[in-house]
């Protein structure tokens, strides 16, 4: 019976408590996390002596209502706090017409491409089919006539016609990409604006109570799923000077409903996420064939099945995949050097930093306005300058061309999360590629694109095979014979890393043995892993021309037959 007079108290309380609307409070701190963020609204009141309900209306519908938290300064006890969800119509909204009928426009123009395109293919048929028509013999007809005259003028019409054809179809694929950018864009904003159109309102009341007559001070946090941030970088390489910039910069997206503007931003890396560098060599294998009889027939099949790696079909496909990532991305290389360029006039300020046990938080100096428009807002968090060491390197294997990378000691206070860069080397934009976790005093490699300067070609020379001994067990040998072919284009020397591999052999049977270059343990110039990944060191003065040898062979038994050669 006490609980139920209690609880009718607190009730008659809530009752009698004044209600204050808060449309004055204004978001004044946002804390953004990778995949959500913590919103502070503040207010000031003068307030008399007694309890009041402040109401804070609006909050996004994608707030968790359950964490809300209250602090403030002033005379005054914070009784509760209670949450309402308040059923609302859904208004017309002209924007969401509006913005459906203009995805119905990019449609339309979906269809015109579509439509021109088959056109094109129509057109590329018939020059196929007149071509083939005057170089072929019908079963009826003659030979076509053959004065050179007339096929000089008919092969430079069709070269004049393929043309046309090329350069129509390349700007119909630009005219295609534009139309899905922005299909893309007003998917975005029809989304965005379909979630303003609310079928509910969140709210909350806060229930306090004031001791003395003055000005109070309440801040409410809550937290809304959604918005996220993540790093971007700008990296400038100097080899003449030896040094490396790197401009730290955070892309900021949020669709909350709720602009935040003239907000103290703080980015929190409690979440961090992740991307190109050179192509990766995976083990190679060796296996021992073994006849296996199916239905009195006899077929060889490798011993064990190591990873499909015996499949050399699928061994050129994952390393042309692995050529495919190495290679730079130069689609919207304009717009990111306008960007850059754009963005180099304006002058760096260092966001402050607070570490914790875990994670670290940069508080943006400024003030920042990020709209809710689901658009990249970016900002920046830091610059530093490094002095750096150069390398060269390159997996001539699996890819034609020369990497450069630099080493540098992060010796800010700043962790550089996982995150794309946009690199310049000596004043000029050559790439983009990615750059790793690197804890703040920790060393570092980053890659700043390929070189083409420097050149390396791989040459098989050839491939022969022996046979030793003459009494007992006769070993076959397969000598595999290559040549790196290696040129320095540039007027300054240069340290070049080349890596290849080594077969793995998974049977005592058989037997790697490398004969060039001679190794016997890991050096400064030359390492061999477990993995039998092979690193050549070089150290190459400018315009210098080098052959690098390297042969090996594989020995077993001669009654032995190798898989995966």
């Amino acid at each position: 019976m006490k609980l139920s007079i209690l609880s009718l108290g607190l009730f008659t309380g809530l009752l009698s408590a004044a209600e204050v609307t808060t449309e004055a409070a204004k978001i004044s701190q946002v804390t953004v996390y990778a995949d959500r963020a913590e919103v502070v609204r503040s207010i000031k009141l003068n307030l008399p002596v007694g309890e009041h309900s402040l109401i804070f209306d609006n909050l996004p519908n994608s707030t968790d209502m359950d964490g809300i938290k209250v602090e403030g300064r002033g005379d005054f006890t914070l009784i509760d706090i209670r949450t309402e969800t308040i059923q609302t119509k859904e208004a017309t909204n002209e924007k969401v017409r509006t913005l459906q009928a203009a995805l119905q426009a990019q449609e339309l123009k979906r269809q015109e491409i579509v439509a021109e395109e088959a056109q094109l293919a129509f057109r590329r048929s018939a020059l196929d089919k007149i071509f083939n028509r005057l170089t072929s013999t019908g079963k009826e007809s003659a030979n076509p006539e053959m004065d050179p005259t007339k096929w000089q003028t008919f092969l430079a019409f069709q070269n004049e016609q393929w043309t046309e054809l090329d350069r129509q179809s390349f700007v119909l694929a630009d005219r295609r990409e534009v139309v899905r950018k922005e299909t893309d864009r007003l998917n975005r904003e029809l989304t965005s604006a379909r979630g303003a159109g609310q079928k509910v309102r969140q709210m909350a009341r806060v229930h306090v109570d004031v001791h003395q007559t003055q000005e109070v001070e309440l801040k409410l946090s809550y937290l809304v799923m959604g918005p996220s941030w993540h790093p971007t970088y700008d990296l400038r390489a100097d080899t003449k000077a030896k040094t490396l910039s790197i401009g730290y910069h955070a892309e900021v997206r949020q669709f909350t409903g709720e602009d935040w503007h003239n907000v103290q931003l703080k980015l929190s890396t409690a979440q961090p996420s992740i991307a190109g560098r050179e192509p990766q060599m995976n083990p190679w294998f060796l296996s021992k064939a073994e006849v296996v009889a199916f239905g009195g027939m006899a077929a060889l099949t490798p011993a064990t099945e190591l990873d499909g790696v015996s499949d050399s079909k699928m061994r050129r496909l994952r390393m042309s995949n692995s050529l495919a990532k190495a290679l730079p991305a130069d689609k919207s290389m304009g717009e990111e050097v306008e960007k850059i360029q754009n963005k180099r006039a304006v002058k760096f300020e260092d966001a402050e930093i607070t570490t914790g046990g875990t994670a670290a938080t940069f508080t943006i100096t400024r003030l920042s306005d990020i709209p809710s428009d689901n658009k990249v807002a970016k900002v920046s968090v830091t610059e530093a300058q490094f002095p750096s060491t150069f390398r060269y390197t390159c997996v001539p294997k699996l890819s034609p061309y020369v990497y450069l990378k630099t080493k540098a000691v992060n010796k800010t206070d700043f962790p550089f999360l996982p995150g794309p860069t946009a690199i310049f080397l000596d004043g000029a934009f050559v790439s983009n590629a990615s750059l790793d976790l690197v804890p703040a005093g920790q060393e570092f490699w980053t890659y700043l694109g390929v070189d083409q300067s420097v050149s390396v070609e791989r040459k098989e020379i050839g491939r022969r095979e022996e046979v030793s001994g003459v009494f007992g067990t006769k070993t076959a040998r397969t000598v595999i014979d290559q040549v790196f072919k290696v040129k320095n284009g540039k007027p300054t020397p240069i340290e070049l890393v080349i890596w290849d591999q080594l077969p793995i052999s998974n049977n005592a049977d058989i037997k790697v043995v490398i004969e060039e270059p001679a190794y016997e343990k890991d050096t400064e110039n030359l390492k061999l892993n477990e993995s039998k990944f092979l690193e050549w060191r070089q150290e190459l003065n400018p315009g210098e021309k080098r052959d690098v040898p390297f042969r090996f062979a594989i020995e077993r038994p001669v009654d032995v037959t190798v898989i995966g050669l």
